[in-house]
């Protein structure tokens, strides 16, 4: 595990750095003004973005990891989309557990409804499934899991990879689908699932000599 940290240096520091701004956002703003920050970012733009964008936390994201995979390591590709599969039963487990309200169940409140502008077409959910959020837990543990499958921590795909992991992230609030708290132990979930998985991948593919020289190549 210690060699997946270190090979996962440079994703985790920006990791950190989104975790500390959430803290920080957490800390300074006053209940709920968390949403209404992200969710006060309109443009012409911005629609499109975050609804799009928030895809990249569902099946659709390990879709196109998966086709990727196929191409560079396809006896090893079924290792992406059954990541997907491990954190869709823990994102529902844990909400399970929590089972806290949605931003949605809060609408009916003019206090709350007076601070949140709805994006055209999307209907924000009201159910006790809020936290976390298994989108942005989806989108750092695929992050997480393809920057050292593709042995991408020393190019430039990370940074792709994370900055696609955070769009998922504040598409979450700016959507009004989750609250920033949701969001942040989603993103600290995904990168540990991620990681897990990345040492039962190497655990795997270290005890047949056949797969271990294609999980140790790049692509």
């Amino acid at each position: 595990m210690t060699a997946i940290i270190n090979e996962l240096k440079p994703f985790l520091v920006a990791c950190l750095v989104f975790w500390l701004a959430c803290l920080l956002i957490l800390w300074s703003v006053p209940l709920a003004g968390d949403l209404a920050f992200f969710n006060s970012w309109r443009g012409s733009w911005t629609d499109p973005l975050f609804i799009y964008g928030t895809r990249m936390g569902e099946e659709f994201g390990y879709l196109v990891i998966t086709m990727v995979a196929v191409v560079y390591k396809w006896k090893h590709a079924w290792w992406v989309p059954l990541t997907g599969v491990i954190v869709t039963v823990v994102s529902f487990l844990t909400k399970m557990l929590f089972r806290s309200p949605r931003p949605g169940f809060f609408l009916h409140d003019p206090n709350f409804a007076d601070q949140i502008i709805l994006v055209d077409g999307i209907t924000p959910l009201s159910g006790l499934t809020s936290f976390p959020s298994g989108h942005t837990m989806g989108a750092f543990a695929l992050a997480t899991f393809a920057i050292c499958f593709f042995r991408w921590s020393r190019s430039g795909w990370w940074v792709v990879l994370f900055v696609l992991a955070v769009i998922v992230g504040i598409s979450r609030m700016y959507l009004v689908m989750h609250f920033l708290k949701d969001v942040l132990l989603g993103s600290v979930m995904g990168v540990l699932i991620g990681a897990g998985m990345v040492y039962l991948y190497r655990q795997w593919a270290g005890r047949r000599p056949g797969l271990q020289a294609e999980a140790s190549s790049t692509s």
